[in-house]
């Protein structure tokens, strides 16, 4: 009683939240990436095997060389339970100043708590067509 709680946000809002952290922060701090994965999450980088856990996520994502994101379009939807939200991203990539390549990814982000996600599955591919 007497108390006001936060009100939970929309699938919507939880990925441009999230979208903004993880690209700025794989672009700036990557070190700092692993608080957002578990010891269940599973990358799949252009199809080099599935990596799982934190600590071969971490091994994967410390050997990718610097670039920039360009996050071009976001499309979100409800996964296969009220906590889980699927979340696709399309852009360009610059690699080391290279020629800007076109990538997809796809997060399944999980509720722990109200409000706070990590990534269970990660899936990342160049778009070279």
């Amino acid at each position: 009683q007497g108390r006001l709680e936060a009100e939970r946000m929309s699938a919507e809002e939880v990925a441009k939240a999230f979208v903004g952290q993880y690209y700025q922060m794989f672009q700036q701090n990557r070190e700092g990436m692993a608080p957002f994965y578990r010891n269940h999450s599973n990358l799949s980088f252009e199809g080099d095997g599935v990596k799982r856990g934190t600590g071969q996520i971490m091994e994967k994502l410390r050997q990718l060389p610097p670039c920039a994101y360009n996050v071009q379009s976001v499309d979100v939807q409800q996964s296969v339970t009220p906590n889980a939200i699927l979340v696709f991203c399309t852009g360009q990539i610059l690699i080391e100043q290279n020629k800007p390549l076109k990538f997809t990814q796809l997060f399944q982000l999980v509720a722990e708590a109200p409000n706070t996600y990590y990534i269970h599955n990660d899936i990342f591919r160049f778009n070279y067509a």
